[in-house]
């Protein structure tokens, strides 16, 4: 959606297709920012069938591939409610005896098969072999591969994807609906306390949450007056269980649940410091977690395991600190920043300053146009 608000004000026109919030049989299509979406029909909750292959949307979203007509088709995934509607339009619209080219990108954004995040979820191996040649051939297949790290971008060379058709574009930020706000009139509106040293974590999907539950024990032995804001839950709501049993919930862990992203801001201006704890697992050492943009427009500085693309940003844009090992090593890092809060405010400045510049969408967005027109002006599809 971030690319899409940015391509609208460039003029273009953008449809984005995705799944409804809610079960909806029917589905929905509005404008939001001028961007054309297109929330398709489904039945049960989000995650059912593993994501993508729920068949009533992806009979629609088929159904669709027959009308309309695109000059870039993006596919943001490898599932197959985007890879079959994807490869219809391709064959299509290739055949259609158009004069313009069509530009068939995809997009890799997580380290799903071959050790990563569906991996385990398998029962059988054979299944995770089987999607993984979806997964890497969809890429090799596409005109042009978006990549959000530098890890998959080593993944899709080693997949026989040309070089010449790869591009890192990291997930960004809207910094205009992203407003630094005052800490002490964040926490007057949220209810929380004004005295306390307050760390934050974000997530729609909270992983590594045993990870930040040992971390922030380690940290509130030594700073009693340090209290824990995580913000979210979604479909795995149940993995804020283990702050239940260990900490006081509503004095030490505050645990308010999903918020509408327009909260976000004020959720995340309301803390001291945000936290980015991730395991070193092939997962983690891909993908580049939304939330660390959110994170940088907070104005607050980052303390996040050295795991990955996330603890390369991190560094690169000396906008917080990393730490190597596990709980007990993140904990210092983030101790390190409560007793230099000079050093913590410095850090925070310069990542609102990358989230400004560098991670704004309006600047990725530029990127993005610039890499489909160099695919455009070559030999697409060849």
């Amino acid at each position: 959606m971030g690319f899409a608000r940015e391509l609208v004000k460039k003029g273009h026109h953008v449809d984005l297709w995705t799944c409804a919030k809610h079960p909806d049989l029917n589905g929905a299509t509005f404008l939001e920012d001028g961007v054309r979406i297109w929330q398709t029909p489904r039945w049960g909750g989000l995650g059912r069938h593993d994501g993508g292959y729920a068949p009533i949307d992806n009979l629609a979203r088929i159904t669709q591939t027959f009308q309309g007509s695109w000059d870039v088709v993006h596919a943001f995934d490898h599932r197959p409610n985007v890879l079959l509607p994807w490869l219809i339009l391709r064959r299509r619209l290739r055949d259609s005896g158009r004069d313009a080219p069509v530009l068939f990108a995809a997009d890799w954004c997580d380290w799903w098969t071959a050790g990563g995040i569906t991996t385990g979820r398998r029962r059988f191996s054979i299944i995770d072999r089987m999607e993984r040649r979806i997964e890497e051939g969809s890429k090799r297949k596409a005109d042009g591969v978006t990549v959000i790290s530098s890890v998959l971008k080593q993944r899709a060379l080693d997949s026989g994807v040309d070089e010449n058709r790869l591009l890192l574009l990291p997930s960004g930020v809207n910094v205009d609906q992203f407003p630094v706000l005052d800490r002490a009139s964040c926490r007057q509106t949220l209810g929380l306390p004004q005295d306390r040293i307050i760390l934050g974590f974000v997530g729609f999907s909270l992983w590594d949450m045993g990870l930040l539950a040992e971390a922030f024990k380690y940290i509130h032995d030594r700073r009693p007056n340090a209290a824990l804001l995580i913000i979210g839950g979604g479909v795995e709501e149940g993995a804020k269980k283990i702050f239940h049993r260990q900490f006081r919930v509503g004095e030490d862990v505050f645990l308010p649940g999903v918020a509408p992203f327009s909260e976000i801001p004020r959720y995340l201006c309301s803390c001291d410091i945000q936290l980015l704890p991730m395991n070193d697992a092939i997962a983690n050492r891909a993908r580049l977690p939304n939330k660390l943009c959110d994170y940088m427009a907070s104005g607050r500085p980052v303390v996040a395991s050295d795991v990955g693309e996330s603890s390369r940003i991190i560094n690169a844009f000396q906008i917080g600190e990393t730490a190597k090992g596990g709980s007990r090593e993140l904990a210092e890092a983030c101790l390190h920043l409560i007793d230099h809060p000079e050093k913590s405010l410095e850090l925070g400045k310069k990542a609102r300053l990358a989230a400004e510049t560098h991670f704004s969408y309006a600047h990725l967005t530029k990127l993005l146009c610039d890499f489909y027109m160099k695919i455009l002006q070559g030999d697409v599809g060849k």
